[in-house]
């Protein structure tokens, strides 16, 4: 459980998803104020929610809690590689639709206002770190499954 490699892999995904979740992914500044785009709101220039992205909020919750239920299923080595496929999926969707979201934002800021800056922030290349620790903890989960084959076939 803990003392294996792919749970700590499992847990970095998790917490990479969860910084990726609460803090702002993209600010748009204009002469209005600041715009601030996080997984689960859309802050305008107001300082009102203007919408709520629910398929990003979604996915960002089941990408955050699939590697902790994936980490207890230490038993069941060939559903944990099939789970870490489905989480592999749910990140590439929030890459896309953080993307998607991003650039419909910039372009709409830019073409409303003349003054208009945009920052991007760190947390919206997490999902991109977290494919990464996803593809190291299948392929540590792969080699413990070969290890306990190799053992059954000896005995």
């Amino acid at each position: 459980m803990i003392q294996r490699i792919q749970t700590l892999y499992l847990l970095a995904v998790s917490l990479l998803a969860a910084l990726t979740f609460f803090l702002p992914l993209a600010s748009f500044t204009t002469e209005a104020g600041t715009a601030t785009f996080k997984a689960y709101e859309l802050i305008g220039t107001d300082g009102v929610v203007e919408k709520v992205p629910s398929y990003l909020m979604f996915l960002m919750l089941v990408a955050m809690w699939l590697p902790l239920y994936i980490v207890f299923l230490y038993k069941k080595r060939l559903a944990q590689i099939r789970f870490c496929a489905v989480e592999v999926v749910l990140l590439l969707g929030v890459l896309v639709i953080e993307t998607l979201y991003c650039y419909r934002l910039y372009t709409l800021y830019r073409e409303s206002f003349e003054a208009f800056a945009a920052e991007f922030h760190w947390p919206l290349v997490c999902p991109l770190v977290a494919l990464l620790f996803v593809w190291l903890a299948m392929r540590a989960i792969f080699k413990d499954e070969m290890l306990v084959r190799a053992a059954d076939r000896i005995r």
